[in-house]
């Protein structure tokens, strides 16, 4: 029996190529699928770990602690009770809560001693502190003291603790404001030594931050242990870690069921591809049958003999598979006893029935398996409809709605055989009636051959599946591209060393004249959200963003060129300083006016004439605020080498002039007279920051902002306000639907407005981590950043929108979707090889049909189209019934696997179109190409008498 088969093999070479073929691109596929899912889920998981921002990675371990005299050993006992936390890198350190003084005035701030201090900050003046008592400050901080590198300071902690006289001896800003370093170091602080901590004699508080390494989020419940165990310690923990392990954990689990449902529809469409193979190939196999019944071969030979000839092909095709993994051993099974049904009914034949060329009809079994098939689409319609949409990250059953794409177009495709049949015997009686010979033809051709097109629910079900699986990658990629462009901001966003806002936005400006390709940026925080200062001038051209204008009508800075200022005041003796900025720094101009004797209870002021060399104003400066330390000064006029800056009516104007937005008192009165501008000095009883300054209007107010997301904005008389880089800013504010760099909640302001407003930064704000960026826009020449650099920029890193795109494709979300494309090509494939059993099957009865044909006189043009357009109905009916199966179940649900792991808006149509047409394309351009070239119709049209 065997060498019957193998000669039978080698007769039908093609047949036995084809089964094999079928068999080992399944199994192969679902074997891929089983080896991919654990290398596809590794690498999801260090994709989303890598993304995570620092605090999501960070286990910070607090206790209070009483440092005493020996403030190390202390720490080092509190460090010892931190054990078997897994560390990429861990930052030890001391705080103590207080009260910083400089005379009356009180700042509540921490002292802070944090191992690796001087190596995460920019010392922008003065130095690290080296020996107890010493601490650096912010630059803004130190401005609210009035303090400079060298005054003294003191730290009160209140009652019971120790006054510490300290000495500021630098002002810092950190390297990398938004690293992972400095992610648990908000606050106003003073840095110093753990001495120093130690001194007041206080309650103070040790602290441990760990940055997690990748390998702990592979076990979310030892976060979850190692967490209880130092909080049964008595240790204060917090962690975002267990947050990020559970999403990391829902990534994995949706690679997983991702997969699964890959391999699982795989292995149905090889099944479906496997049983319609079996059966054309048995229609072939009927005469074997036949001459074996003639020779007296009981039923179960006949059998062998016929379904060996695929068995045998599919099993050397299958085992490899199974070997690697046996779980595959059930598909066989299945496969197995689909080819032995399909040559069942050869063994029950008569001879005579074996030997008929046309075979009859069965309707019973084929109408059964066609309501089964309609009745298995209709409930997964119903399921998509009633039930809630599907997500692979859930742990959710494997139902009728994960198979849906087969089944809805399996069930189309029995619909549109029946429509394809109907229609093709009428239509070929109707050309016959009118004379028309080819269309007859090829309408009787294609309603005789019934079993012939039972091919198209399966080319039907493989486009639908690749379809889907097309529309949802499409749809996720334009998400995730969209996205990225929210979130970077620009093309190309340079991330800049910290430095003066006004500086940034001079040097940006100067290497980019045009205004067209590069925008200055500064990013800090305020209401809860990101608050984001850019360039208005340039906001639409470099990033193609059209949001309302951020620019509005305001007062003239007030701007000089010279190396002299000469101030007209009048007063009884006092010091006048004026605050200016330059391009990347802060200049002072102090006034010292001269003082005289008057009698007492008399307020006589004397006119004096006063100069104050500002050399760095040679490049010009501008005009930031007055204040004066006594009083009352009149200031009547300001000159820059000899041109008047401000007069006496500006000075007297009102409109020009306001007290501070920041969180301080304003200790100055201001009055204005004709012609001049009257300061004093007040002492309000408050122990707030003061602010003596009057600063200069320059801006809109209320301030010009676009925001995005339901934000509730603190109001003052009924005026909106914003944080903006420390100061409470009045804003008018424009309502859209997401900002750049904010998505769906930011505030977007004007950067030179907000400088402004803000004061001259110093290169660190009060309050929040600040980033300053240049956004590029898309055709910025390769050069721009070494002209950047040439203006003055310091350039500390970088990104861009084909950047994020691309760590966004390399997430789970992503990863499964491409996993289901790659799915969907191997379900085309194995359509491709079922229809070429088709066409090996169908080849010699329809040539000889053509040939008899070309005999009694049918043109030979005639008879390739005939030949060529009833091989090509088939994929003609089922590919636009596999599309538009794609199109309904998207309609029906969403896809089962959203672009993004968290709730980022994803407004993306249901129905991808561009994806539709592309599948459409690869399709016909795979499948029809053969069935209009067959040999066949070659060899039918070619043959003559």
């Amino acid at each position: 029996m065997l060498g019957l088969i193998v000669a039978a093999l080698r007769a039908r070479r093609a047949a036995a190529v084809v089964m094999l073929v079928l068999a080992a691109v399944t199994m192969g596929a679902a074997v891929g699928a089983g080896a991919a899912s654990g290398v596809l889920q590794k690498n999801a998981a260090t994709a989303r770990i890598d993304a995570a921002t620092p605090a999501e990675r960070t286990l910070s371990v607090r206790s209070a602690v009483s440092l005493g005299s020996q403030p190390d050993d202390i720490v080092s006992k509190f460090q010892a009770l931190i054990t078997g936390v897994p560390a990429e890198r861990s930052v030890l350190g001391v705080r103590y809560s207080g009260v910083l003084r400089v005379d009356d005035l009180r700042l509540p701030a921490e002292l802070r001693a944090v191992d690796g201090f001087c190596g995460n900050a920019t010392m922008l003046q003065g130095r690290c502190p080296e020996r107890d008592g010493e601490i650096v400050l912010p630059p803004d901080v130190a401005r609210q003291l009035g303090i400079a590198v060298g005054d003294p300071l003191r730290q009160d902690g209140g009652s019971g603790t120790a006054v510490v006289p300290l000495q500021l001896v630098g002002l810092f800003a950190p390297s990398d404001p938004l690293g992972w370093y400095w992610s648990g170091l908000d606050g106003v602080a003073a840095y110093t030594t753990r001495g120093t901590v130690a001194k007041p004699g206080g309650a103070a508080v040790a602290t441990y931050d760990a940055l997690l390494p990748a390998t702990a989020f592979d076990r979310p419940a030892q976060i979850s242990t190692t967490v209880n165990r130092l909080r049964a310690g008595s240790l204060e923990v917090s962690s975002a870690a267990a947050t990020l392990a559970t999403t990391v954990a829902a990534d994995r689990r949706g690679v997983r069921r991702g997969l699964l449902l890959v391999q699982l529809q795989v292995l149905l469409c090889g099944g479906i591809a496997i049983a319609v193979a079996a059966a054309y190939a048995a229609q072939e196999r009927r005469a074997d049958a036949a001459r074996m019944a003639i020779r007296g071969l009981p039923p179960w030979r006949i059998l062998a003999g016929t379904a060996g000839q695929s068995l045998l092909p599919l099993l050397i095709g299958a085992a490899w598979a199974v070997a690697v993994r046996p779980a595959l051993w059930q598909a066989l099974a299945v496969a197995v006893l689909v080819v032995v049904a399909a040559e069942w009914p050869a063994t029950r034949a008569s001879v005579p029935a074996l030997l008929r060329v046309v075979q009859p009809r069965r309707p019973l079994v084929a109408a059964t398996l066609e309501v089964c098939v309609l009745a298995l689409g209709a409930a997964a319609v119903f399921q998509l409809a009633a039930e809630p949409p599907a997500d692979v990250r859930r742990d959710t059953g494997l139902g009728l709605g994960q198979a849906a794409a087969l089944l809805i177009a399996l069930a189309a495709g029995v619909l549109a055989t029946r429509a394809l049949l109907s229609a093709a015997g009428f239509a070929g009686r109707t050309a016959l009636a009118g004379g028309r010979v080819g269309g007859a033809l090829a309408g009787l051709t294609l309603g005789r051959r019934r079993t012939a097109y039972r091919i198209v629910p399966v080319i039907a079900a493989a486009t639908c599946v690749l379809a889907v699986a097309a529309q949802d990658w499409a749809g996720a990629a334009g998400a995730r591209a969209d996205r990225a462009a929210v979130e970077v901001g620009a093309d190309r966003v340079l991330r800049v060393a910290p430095m003066d806002r006004e500086g940034l936005l001079a040097a940006v400006r100067a290497a980019d004249p045009g205004g067209r390709d590069a925008m200055a940026v500064a990013i800090g925080a305020g209401t809860g959200t990101p608050v984001i200062a850019v360039d208005g001038t340039r906001l639409r051209a470099v990033t193609g963003i059209a949001l309302p204008s951020l620019r509005a009508d305001a007062p003239a800075p007030l701007t000089f060129t010279a190396t002299t200022l000469t101030l007209r005041s009048a007063s009884a003796g006092s010091t006048v300083t004026l605050q200016l900025a330059a391009p990347g720094e802060r200049v002072t101009a102090v006034f010292q006016t001269p003082g005289f004797l008057a009698a007492p209870g008399t307020a006589a002021t004397v006119e004096s004439t006063v100069d104050a060399a500002v050399p760095q104003c040679a490049a010009g400066c501008r005009l930031v605020s007055v204040e004066t330390n006594r009083g009352p000064v009149d200031l009547l006029e300001l000159r820059a080498g000899g041109t008047v800056v401000v007069d006496g009516t500006t000075f007297a104007d009102p409109a020009r002039w306001r007290t501070t937005l920041a969180r301080a008192v304003s200790t100055v009165q201001a009055g204005q007279r004709d012609g001049h501008l009257r300061l004093q000095d007040v002492d309000p009883p408050s122990e707030r920051p003061r602010d003596n300054r009057l600063y200069v209007v320059d801006t809109p107010v209320p301030l010009p902002a676009v925001i995005a997301g339901d934000l509730t904005l603190t109001a003052d008389n009924d005026v909106p306000r914003v944080r903006v880089f420390g100061a409470d800013v009045p804003v008018a504010p424009h309502a859209v639907t997401s900002v750049p760099r904010g998505g769906a909640e930011g505030v977007l302001v004007d950067l030179e407005y907000a400088a402004h407003v803000a004061g001259p930064s110093g290169g660190v704000p009060t309050t929040a981590a600040e980033r300053l960026e240049v956004w590029l826009g898309p055709s910025a020449p390769a050069d721009l950043p070494d002209r950047l650099r040439a203006a003055g920029l310091t350039i500390a890193g970088g990104d861009s929108t084909a950047a994020a795109t691309a760590r966004a494709a390399r997430l789970a979300p992503a990863v499964t979707l491409l996993a289901g494309l790659a799915g969907g090509l191997i379900a085309l494939l194995l359509a491709a090889v079922t229809a070429a059993v088709v066409a090996a099957v169908d080849r010699r009865q329809r040539g000889a049909e053509l040939t008899a044909l070309r005999r009694q006189g049918l043109p030979a043009p005639t008879a390739r189209t005939v030949g060529r357009w009833t091989s090509a109905a088939p994929v003609l009916v089922a590919v636009p019934v596999g599309l538009a199966a794609a199109v309904l179940l998207r309609l029906l649900a969403p896809a089962p696997v959203r672009p993004f792991a968290d709730r980022w808006p994803v407004p993306v149509a249901p129905v991808q179109w561009l994806a539709i047409l592309a599948t459409a394309a690869v399709v016909f351009a795979v499948l029809l190409p053969p069935a209009l070239w067959s040999r066949s119709t070659r060899d039918g049209a070619g043959r003559s008498r």
